[in-house]
């Protein structure tokens, strides 16, 4: 059973790839994975030569709204489906009704955006910054004095990841981010290539943080700024020494896995979970990002505003706001 499953997953995998050969890895896992579950949810037998039942586009519309998705969560599997009945060569009028619901999915995102309202996921783990702020410092309290196993070590990894987001709030780039002092880090041959970095002068206790892999670079080029924390990069320097130090073969990853390799873009999301877990909310980048720009801006005031003026929110910022 698992061998067969496994076959018919590397099938529509390659049969995808073969359609759409300028897609991540990851995008044509998780493409593949949908379908497979997609075709599991049918109690249908998962294969490429079995597409035609997508075909039946009410039917499955059915079946992914009986499932409670997120309305992002229900756009990645339409567009899954898509994907893959391309790959397969079905007739384009099916393709664009399946296009036409994530038209409307789209519309439904933009609203919410343009609004600038929660949606009810991200109402049930809404959270003060402040109060993040409180716990994070609760954990302060419980770091170990020295850093030798593992769970030390994720101590301090679940400590410093809270606070540099509750400063920082990137999106996963933390993932594959890898620890130098700025003695160390001049000396590398090739840092403009797809790493970021945390460089830290212990001597003046001030770090950098420089980002060469994240989603928009292509827009905007490298980006770097400083850590102006100087106990956060005290405690960065602690940590960076006692993995140097009790870590065979370190590879200046800041945060690792149990084998100490660093963690996937989406094993970061699952680490960030981890992170906040205890507060009872389940929180990630994304949601730090909302949470930490809304309290930055005048939300209720924007909103009246925009109603008393006539326009939608976004022409009120795109159009009136100035600098």
């Amino acid at each position: 059973m698992g061998s067969s499953y496994k076959k018919a997953e590397e099938s529509i995998y390659n049969k995808i790839k073969e359609y759409n050969k300028s897609a991540s890895e990851s995008s044509l896992r998780i493409y593949s994975l949908n379908i497979e579950k997609l075709f599991k949810d049918m109690d249908e037998e998962a294969s490429n030569e079995n597409h035609e039942v997508f075909e039946d586009v009410d039917k499955v519309m059915d079946l992914l709204n009986s499932q409670k998705l997120t309305t992002n969560t229900l756009k990645n599997k339409l567009s899954s489906i898509i994907t893959f009945l391309l790959a397969n060569g079905t007739e384009k009028a099916v393709v664009v009704k399946y296009s036409k619901e994530i038209e409307k999915l789209t519309k439904k995102l933009d609203d919410v955006k343009n609004n600038m309202e929660w949606n009810d996921k991200e109402k049930k783990n809404l959270e003060s910054i402040e109060s993040l702020k409180k716990y994070i410092e609760t954990l302060k309290d419980k770091l170990p004095t020295s850093l030798n196993k593992y769970s030390e070590f994720l101590m301090y990894m679940k400590y410093l990841t809270g606070r540099f987001y509750l400063l920082f709030p990137l999106r996963n780039e933390m993932a594959d981010m890898k620890i130098y002092y700025k003695s160390e880090y001049d000396k590398l041959k090739d840092t403009n290539n797809e790493t970021n970095y945390i460089v830290i002068d212990p001597k003046k206790k001030s770090g950098k943080v420089i980002l060469n892999n994240y989603k928009t670079k292509k827009s905007y080029g490298v980006i770097d700024f400083d850590i102006d924390d100087k106990d956060l990069v005290s405690l960065f320097d602690k940590y960076y020494q006692a993995c140097k130090k009790n870590i065979e073969n370190y590879n200046n990853y800041v945060l690792f896995k149990h084998d100490f390799k660093n963690f996937t873009r989406n094993e970061f999301t699952r680490f960030m979970n981890s992170v906040w877990a205890p507060t009872g909310k389940n929180i990630s980048t994304s949601m730090l990002r909302k949470m930490t720009l809304s309290e930055l801006y005048p939300v209720d005031k924007i909103k009246k505003m925009s109603h008393i003026m006539g326009h939608s929110i976004k022409t009120q910022i795109n159009n009136y706001v100035k600098d």
